[in-house]
């Protein structure tokens, strides 16, 4: 379940955790400095390495203390507390801030090959005719299969107004495609929106960055100019994101003050979260969830159903229910490490439990685990549209 929630890639490593982002330059405690660093068993251990191990040039001092770093954090055996290298660290904020330079494709691990998902409207991939369903074989011609997504990902990131080329395979084509790219900033787009039969709007978020909020509205706002009378709002494959997102979204469609989500550390502080303003009450509303809605879509859907706002459609969700803070190191790098957890307005702890829908519909057995599924096959999709049909 972790790896298929690290594996759907937007051109970076996506973040599963809700995180509260922040700065903090830890400057060793006097336990650090005493018990941790002149431990001479660990002193002892690294002289033992950059003495004897067969290969001295994979010995670095930065890879040592990386990876002592790495194992420190992975002690506590917490999927989510974690570190994270100067560069590994970049890729977390990308996703947090909601652009970066590349192309502009959502990518995800299909059979053999790496299977484009979307080409965001208006990017460079868009505009040279990369479409859904294309099997990306190689990028700059370094072949790739679906075990290499953060390679691809990273090979088709790059600096502005550079070159790349990306050759797939097409159906209905019997040789591979080269597309010649040139990279330009992207931002990354994790709302659309589309209405069935002029009455029923449809947003799907695919995570919670710091621009969820104003598309999201901005999508909302289009469909109901354009007759929307109901809404859909599917969460499906959705990892999480920006805990101050979600309350933003979440706001729409509450009552000014109802409690959307609050959180209690290891010292029982509480912290809650309120709508801040009286949002749209009377628009009936489905969520759409699976077993890889976690953390952050887990919350808009929870406070949604405490509520009695919405109905929830589709699986269980993934169940996490802990929330992580960043702290830097000072040189690039930094910790994730969770804080605290989260609670819905119910009280309820689903960590480990996820939250079951109202109505419990499970997709085609071939289409469970795909993201891009037709309109025909899509059980969940169809029937959060019948329920709504009879209710407008």
């Amino acid at each position: 379940m972790k790896k298929r929630l690290n594996t759907i890639a937007i051109i970076l490593i996506t973040a599963v955790a809700t995180y509260i982002f922040t700065t903090y330059l830890y400057f060793g405690s006097p336990l650090y400095a005493n018990n941790l660093v002149t431990n001479p068993k660990l002193s002892k251990v690294i002289w033992l390495l950059k003495k004897y191990y067969y290969e001295p040039k994979d010995i670095s001092d930065q890879k040592l203390i990386d990876g002592a770093i790495d194992g420190i954090a992975a002690s506590v055996n917490d999927p989510y507390t974690e570190y994270f290298t100067k560069k590994e660290f970049n890729e977390f904020v990308i996703q947090s801030k909601g652009t970066y330079f590349g192309i502009g494709v959502t990518i995800e691990p299909g059979e053999h090959y790496i299977e484009v998902v979307t080409s965001f409207e208006g990017s460079p991939a868009y505009m040279a005719g990369i479409k859904p369903g294309d099997k990306i074989i190689k990028v700059n011609g370094i072949s790739l299969t679906a075990k290499d997504i953060d390679k691809a990902a990273s090979l088709m990131r790059g600096p502005k107004g550079t070159p790349v080329t990306v050759t797939v395979l097409r159906d209905g084509s019997s040789k591979p495609i080269d597309f010649k790219i040139v990279r330009d900033e992207i931002k990354i787009k994790t709302v659309s929106s589309k209405i069935f039969d002029n009455t029923i709007g449809y947003i799907k978020i695919t995570n919670f960055d710091e621009n969820t909020p104003q598309d999201f509205m901005a999508a909302y706002d289009k469909l109901k100019s354009s007759g929307c009378r109901a809404l859909i709002i599917d969460l499906r494959f959705n990892p999480g994101g920006l805990l101050e997102s979600v309350v933003d979204v979440a706001s729409n469609f509450l009552k000014k003050g109802q409690l959307i989500v609050y959180l209690k550390d290891r010292y029982n502080n509480k912290q809650y979260f309120k709508s801040y303003k009286n949002g749209d009450t009377v628009t009936p509303l489905i969520v759409l969830t699976n077993r890889y809605s976690a953390s952050a879509s887990e919350i808009l859907a929870g406070c949604l159903k405490d509520q009695k706002r919405a109905k929830i459609v589709g699986e269980k969700t993934f169940g996490k229910g802990v929330v992580q803070q960043v702290f830097e190191l000072g040189d690039g790098s930094a910790i994730k490490i969770t804080v605290s957890q989260y609670l819905l307005p119910s009280g309820a702890y689903i960590n480990k439990k996820g939250i079951k829908p109202d109505i419990q519909v499970l997709q085609p057995k071939e289409y469970q685990d795909k993201m891009n599924v037709p309109l025909n096959k899509d059980l969940q999709l169809k029937k959060a549209i019948e329920i709504l049909k009879s209710s407008i």
